[in-house]
């Protein structure tokens, strides 16, 4: 295994990798081991977030932290800290404060139950930044897991429209196109402001926070792999739940970051009511039998047919 050493007083990393972690200790080593495998010429750090787990997440991430000293940066989080007044829920103070220690010019990021796979990922994004000043990030494809890692989709289809740059208009018209642990972007404060502490998820303000300074670049290949498991943020809430999120973190975009005069943030807002519709129909009016047939058609279809009436 190749990695690069780094020392808080000598050597200032040329990558900060943001780890945030909530009781995941069937998931954590893997996550790390996939991060320190990583092959570079640059010096790299992990800043990583443990935040007070319950099932001994906590003492796998002491143990790395103890393995690894000039790699590992271990931020204990206390859920009791008084900073945490304000935030909406319990996962932001973690992340945002996870944020503001790293150290690196480029920032990637990987939850604590998520992994890469491909030990070249870190090299070839910030080459691709290197070559590419105008982009404000790269990101690749990635593949889903089960909770024991067996692979369930080997390619997720990210983004739904391949193309060489994604925009800011993209996002706001599309919603979000690439999960967080596949991206590698530029560090500077807009990644995650202290609003973020009344957002029900954060990947959409980072994009939208980076994709200001310059577009995405996207690398045709699958180097990391999403985990699907019971204790996911996600796991257990309807759709109709996350449509109302996706409208919550629209509306804190918008106002601030100034784009509710853009086109492609009304398309974007006007897709997710629409969703939102669907959602209620199906939850509230449609009995069980028709609801479970429809359900089924709604997962591959509903969504694109919408898009196609709107754009």
């Amino acid at each position: 295994m190749s990695k690069q050493r780094i020392a808080d007083t000598d050597v200032t990393p040329y990558v900060s990798v943001w780890v945030i972690t909530y009781n995941h200790a069937g998931f954590i080593g893997q996550c790390l081991d996939s991060i320190l495998m990583q092959k570079t010429d640059f010096a790299f750090e992990i800043c990583l977030g443990e935040d007070d787990s319950s099932d001994g997440t906590r003492e796998i991430c002491q143990a790395y932290a103890k393995k690894y000293p000039d790699i590992i940066r271990l931020f204990l989080r206390d859920r009791n800290d008084p900073a945490r007044r304000g935030c909406e829920g319990m996962w932001q103070f973690n992340f945002i404060e996870t944020f503001r220690a790293c150290r690196g010019r480029y920032i990637a990021m990987c939850d604590g139950d998520d992994f890469w796979t491909n030990p070249m990922k870190l090299q070839k994004q910030v080459g691709f930044l290197e070559h590419h000043s105008d982009c404000s990030g790269c990101f690749h494809k990635i593949s889903t897991v089960s909770e024991t890692g067996q692979i369930l989709v080997p390619d997720m289809g990210y983004p739904p429209k391949r193309q060489d740059r994604y925009s800011l208009d993209y996002l706001l018209r599309y919603s979000n196109f690439s999960p967080m642990f596949s991206v590698v972007f530029r560090n500077h404060p807009d990644a995650a402001p202290e609003w973020i502490k009344k957002a029900p998820f954060g990947d959409m303000i980072v994009h939208a926070g980076n994709l200001r300074h310059g577009d995405y670049g996207f690398i045709d290949q699958v180097m990391g792999s999403y985990r699907i498991h019971h204790g996911g943020l996600a796991s257990g809430t309807s759709r109709l739940h996350n449509v109302k999120a996706a409208l919550t973190v629209y509306r804190l975009i918008g106002r601030h970051l100034d784009l509710t005069d853009r086109p492609a943030f009304h398309m974007g807002v006007r897709a997710l009511k629409l969703s939102c519709l669907a959602e209620w129909v199906m939850q509230k009016i449609i009995p069980g039998n028709a609801k479970k047939w429809l359900d089924k058609v709604y997962g591959t279809k509903m969504r694109s047919r919408i898009r196609k009436i709107l754009f």
